[in-house]
């Protein structure tokens, strides 16, 4: 009986991609070896820091993908491993669960116990990428700018308020939220969009919209404008200076 590797390397792509979806900066190791305070190095399967709120967040995970149930003895082990170390939480992942001895002792040790099917599947990975990337939420504030989202039945289908001009498809960007909304107010179809923060993360997503399907960007600069006409003043922005201009980290 040992460590499955497949399981250590599906654990480890699972957590980064959900780092990312945090944009905590974080990297997850694998088969790492940290030195504990007797000296001892230790190796866990799976590893990860991340800096919160100024406060510095380790988690070691040790994968079991052995066809019996966890021992009390094997999470004592991990145990051990993690007492020898300092401010370090300990996630434990099994693919055939655990005796009930042994789940008894994690908790009564602060080690959290996962099994393989408590991962997320991959399609739900794939599927929190792209949400994050392309359908902003409520709670979101523009960096730098703000958009116009298709919505229906009270969710954001992802699709962005476009003008026609010819054969190009523009989208709309505004530096200001209540502009936004003044305009889509005004839109025979308004009720159809609600107002989004452009995140940095979504911003890049809609540069690669840009590069893959032609769409142009649109900034609507003037922060005054007729309030009783639709039209106001807005200028093409090149896709390299979107990059240049606007994308900063």
């Amino acid at each position: 009986m040992k460590s499955g590797k497949f399981l250590e390397s599906y654990v480890q792509f699972v957590y980064q991609k959900l780092l990312e979806f945090l944009d905590e900066g974080a990297s997850v190791s694998t088969n790492l070896l940290i030195q504990g305070k007797s000296g001892v190095k230790h190796e866990f399967d799976v590893y990860y820091e991340f800096q919160h709120l100024n406060i510095k967040h380790r988690i070691a995970i040790e994968c079991k993908e052995w066809n019996t149930p966890v021992t009390k003895g094997e999470v004592g082990e991990f145990v051990a491993k993690l007492n020898d170390l300092n401010n370090i939480s300990g996630v434990m992942v099994a693919k055939s669960g655990y005796q009930s001895g042994a789940r008894q002792f994690a908790e009564a040790n602060g080690i959290q116990l996962m099994e393989e099917k408590d991962l997320p599947s991959f399609t739900d990975i794939i599927a929190g990428v792209v949400k994050k990337a392309f359908l902003p939420d409520k709670k979101v504030k523009g960096d730098p700018f703000w958009t116009l989202m298709e919505i229906q039945n009270g969710e954001t289908t992802g699709t962005y308020y476009a003008l026609a001009d010819k054969e190009k498809t523009i989208v709309p960007f505004f530096y200001s939220q209540v502009i936004a909304e003044k305009l889509r107010k005004k839109l025979p179809d308004g009720y159809c969009y609600e107002v989004r923060g452009v995140s940095q993360y979504q911003l890049k997503g809609f540069i690669a919209q840009m590069e893959v399907l032609g769409v142009q960007a649109a900034i609507y600069y003037v922060p005054f404008w007729n309030e009783d006409e639709i039209d106001i003043p807005f200028a093409i922005i090149p896709i390299e200076k979107l990059k240049e201009e606007y994308v900063y980290i």
